[in-house]
């Protein structure tokens, strides 16, 4: 940590505000990182699938603790898409945290450990999965945006959107930031793509129907506003000792 402040010091413009200190735009790479499902424990009769996707509350209570302890500050995803956009400055160790489809046990277990610790997140849901089993109802999404976590759309029906027509892409996108829209009277400006799969129609599209930016590839953290619309991540998966393992990113 130390060589990387002292890389970037030379370029950085350092400022105070309310006594947090902050780094110009470009000179820090912004972590995002992604989350699906949790859960107390973990089963044998889990698949190799849910076992890779679904972290448990003590590995997910160890992680934030961690950013806590070492000085990072989550930020919603369309504070960093504003940031990129207008050049403005964020807090030191900046870092944006990502849940996936819209599962009840986000609700259930991680949102209150994000509590425990003063943590702001980004919830993208697919609209028509919303109140089914396993996923959280509409109140559980008022409910946190009263409690100031943003929530993003994930397309309707959570199709790979290089795969489908045009018209269905754009219903995907639409549909469900109309849907999210209504039912939760709020604007839906952040996107994040099914499968992380997008290319230049579907940036399109996305930027036509007035998504301010999207989630959308892996490539740790090489983001800038030439990426607002393909902006990369990296999953974080179960593991207690967080980005410290090749499985895990290793945060700036």
């Amino acid at each position: 940590m130390k060589n990387f402040l002292l890389k970037f010091i030379l370029i950085a413009l350092i400022f105070s505000i309310g006594g947090i200190e902050v780094f110009a735009i470009s000179s820090y790479k912004v972590p995002i990182l992604v989350y699906h499902s949790f859960g107390p424990a973990r089963s044998k009769k889990e698949s190799s699938m849910q076992l890779h996707y679904r972290v448990t509350t003590n590995a997910f209570e160890k992680q934030m603790k961690y950013l806590s302890d070492n000085g990072y500050h989550p930020i919603s995803f369309s504070n960093y898409v504003n940031s990129l956009k207008n050049n403005m400055a964020l807090p030191d160790k900046a870092v944006v945290l990502t849940f996936d489809d819209g599962w009840k046990s986000q609700y259930q277990y991680a949102v209150p450990i994000l509590e425990k610790y003063h943590f702001t997140a980004t919830f993208f849901v697919v609209s028509s999965y919303v109140g089914g089993r396993s996923y959280m109802g509409w109140n559980d999404l008022k409910d946190l945006i009263a409690h100031n976590f943003e929530i993003g759309s994930h397309t309707k029906t959570h199709e790979m959107l290089t795969k489908i027509s045009s018209e269905k892409l754009i219903s995907e996108l639409k549909e469900s930031k109309k849907i999210l829209e209504k039912k939760l009277n709020i604007k839906i400006t952040a996107l994040a793509y099914p499968y992380y799969a997008q290319n230049i129609s579907v940036r399109d599209a996305a930027k036509s129907i007035l998504y301010a930016g999207a989630r959308g590839g892996w490539k740790k953290f090489e983001n800038s506003l030439d990426h607002i619309y393909k902006l990369k991540a990296q999953e974080v998966v179960n593991n207690p000792n967080p980005f410290k393992s090749d499985r895990l990113p290793d945060l700036p």
